[in-house]
């Protein structure tokens, strides 16, 4: 009787464990990182869950949410309402962003470009490209070390 309340215990603090875990990394997808030169003030896009000071950590962030969905041959099995979701979130964000001022030319026609795809209807090819175009801008940003390019921004020097 006494061991199985001790591995009852261990069993219940490991599911513990387990839910404590998968909390913190659902809720810090979109935790800030360090670094900048876009802008100096916090954006937020309402209803979404994170406040960025800086172009650089949207880029980074957005890019890993890409990866995870889209990356190593997952793009043709993505669910398009999370991707419809992710575009309307960085549509929102971007429309703060070049309201409040992105300084670097080649920065604000990259955002823009990613606006237009975000803001239509969304298909695998859209995905695809606003997967491009988030790892260029990740490169180019943030030194993303990845050996590929698609030379897809204004940014990265591609197009």
């Amino acid at each position: 009787m006494e061991h199985a309340r001790a591995m009852f215990s261990i069993i219940s603090l490991l599911i513990a464990a387990t839910f404590a875990a998968l909390y913190v990394y659902i809720f810090s997808l979109h935790t800030e990182m360090e670094g900048s030169k876009a802008t100096a003030s916090k954006v937020s896009a309402a209803t979404f869950p994170a406040e960025y000071v800086h172009v650089e950590d949207f880029v980074s962030d957005f890019h890993a949410f890409y990866n995870r969905t889209t990356g190593y041959g997952m793009i043709n099995r993505v669910e398009m309402g999370a991707q419809e979701k992710q575009a309307d979130a960085a549509s929102a964000y971007i429309n703060v962003f070049l309201d409040e001022g992105v300084e670097h030319h080649d920065l604000k026609v990259d955002l823009q470009a990613i606006k237009l795809i975000a803001t239509s209807d969304l298909d695998e090819a859209d995905v695809r490209l606003l997967h491009r175009y988030f790892h260029d801008l990740d490169k180019s940003m943030n030194g993303y070390d990845h050996p590929d390019t698609f030379g897809v921004t204004e940014t990265f020097g591609g197009n």
